[in-house]
């Protein structure tokens, strides 16, 4: 759950400076100078950074301040960082990666979940595909990516295994931008989409561990396909709002 009140505003300002480069690579931050420009505490603005050191976005410095780190010391799983991201100029470029590490880890998780999920998952699993679908009918994208949401993650709690399960909030954190941006790409729905959902979800639902890898494969090698033709389009600042999906 992402953070709330005053605290999760100046968290959430910040970390959009730091990923958008308003506060580049480098740049020194004091504490004192931050909790007066936000007019928050001393304790809610070390708070904040300590958050954002943790996603590895800062590093405190004795007797100097703190200093924004560069991208590669980024946490690009934890699920904030997801958004920042989304939510910038690299968009493009993040859906992509994250779609080709989804393009190996669904594949094995749905393998995994096809043998381990219980009953009662697999069937809501099959209930998310078909809010899905009827979404789509609707033209309700939230309703959609919602659904879509809670789709992927079953299937990767439905593993049984942990490390695999603790993507779940990095998928979800870029389906939930998904679902309320405008912007080309981020949230055509299509019908090939639904039905390569429901195709997983029948899969895992006979148990048939070679079909639903198929099944993730195929629907994860579509999404990708699209982002990679956004991207080859040089499409990453899109001037004008569109309707985008899965």
């Amino acid at each position: 759950m992402a953070p709330s009140g005053l605290y999760g505003r100046v968290l959430d300002d910040l970390g959009r400076e730091i990923v958008n480069g308003d506060l580049p690579a480098g740049s020194i931050v004091m504490a004192d100078a931050l909790g007066a420009r936000f007019e928050v505490s001393r304790s809610v603005m070390r708070e904040c950074l300590r958050a954002l050191g943790s996603m590895g976005l800062v590093e405190g410095r004795p007797h100097v301040g703190t200093r924004v780190l560069p991208f590669a010391s980024w946490d690009l799983l934890n699920p904030q960082v997801v958004k920042w991201r989304a939510q910038s100029g690299q968009y493009v470029d993040q859906m992509r990666q994250l779609l080709e590490l989804r393009l190996g880890v669904e594949q094995a998780a749905a393998r995994l979940a096809a043998d381990r999920i219980p009953e009662q998952d697999a069937a809501e699993i099959r209930a998310a595909a078909l809010r899905m679908r009827d979404a789509l009918e609707a033209d309700d994208s939230r309703e959609y990516f919602a659904a879509d949401e809670r789709f992927h993650q079953l299937l990767l709690n439905g593993t049984g295994n942990p490390v695999i399960a603790q993507l779940s909030g990095t998928v979800g954190a870029a389906l939930q931008v998904r679902r309320h941006d405008m912007r080309p790409g981020m949230h055509d729905m299509t019908r090939r989409s639904v039905e390569r959902h429901l195709q997983l979800a029948e899969a895992l639902g006979r148990r048939d561990a070679g079909a639903a890898q198929d099944a993730a494969a195929a629907l994860v090698e579509e999404t990708l396909q699209e982002f990679e033709a956004l991207q080859s389009a040089g499409r990453d600042n899109p001037p004008d709002l569109k309707r985008s999906s899965r």
